[in-house]
């Protein structure tokens, strides 16, 4: 039966968009036959298909998923995997309307913390969404994924920051280039830090942290 159902799905995602009076009633029979008005089949497909990277038909499953029918949740994560190919592919007006779409079927929707700081999309949805890159980025380094925040600090500061929060995103790389042995880069970052606030401390906790609390106090005693 679920090869049944897939083969179904794949009608009608054919069939979707055709006007004709014999089309309709053939797609409403396969929606009849096989249960799949609610579109959740071609949701699971569409899914399956963006994690293997299929995003081409990733999108067709999608679109298809939310033309035959989805609850809300369902519909905010099939528009968000639409806003992200979209983003990928450098079509950002798409991009933007797509999470448009998912925050009205959703208004809380948020992004985990991997897909807030990934760079093509990450910005786009915290514009719409009212979240900075800047806090996108703390998240980001509190999950503990150093890699991506290094990315998203970089991208908040192209775009622009306040003094106090500038300071603040150059300390946290220089936090990521110091637990990564990088001492120059660690320095440099610091130095930056303490150019946007030269009254910048580091919490005790950093301060106290092995690695790069004698950096701070070496680069701080330059000033």
């Amino acid at each position: 039966m679920r090869v049944g159902v897939l083969i179904a799905v794949g009608l009608l995602m054919a069939l979707t968009g055709c006007s004709t009076q014999p089309m309709r009633d053939l797609r409403d029979q396969l929606r009849a036959a096989f249960h799949v008005d609610d579109g959740d089949s071609a949701l699971r497909l569409g899914l399956r298909q963006y994690d293997s990277g299929q995003y081409a038909e990733s999108a067709r499953s999608l679109q298809t998923a939310l033309d035959l029918g989805l609850n809300d949740a369902d519909s905010a994560n099939a528009h968000k995997h639409l806003a992200f190919i979209n983003c990928a592919a450098q079509r950002e007006r798409a991009c933007r309307d797509e999470f448009r779409k998912a925050l009205r079927a959703d208004p809380k929707l948020e992004l985990s913390p991997a897909e807030a700081g990934h760079p093509a999309w990450g910005p786009v949805f915290a514009s719409i969404r009212g979240t900075s890159p800047f806090k996108s980025a703390l998240q980001l380094y509190e999950a503990g994924d150093y890699d991506e925040s290094a990315k998203s600090f970089e991208g908040a500061l192209r775009q622009g920051l306040g003094d106090k929060e500038r300071a603040s995103a150059h300390k946290h790389l220089a936090f990521i280039h110091c637990a990564a042995q990088r001492e120059r880069q660690c320095r440099d970052e610091f130095r930056k830090a303490l150019a946007a606030d030269p009254a910048l401390e580091l919490e005790p906790a950093e301060a106290g942290h092995p690695v790069w609390g004698p950096v701070f106090r070496a680069v701080k005693a330059e000033h």
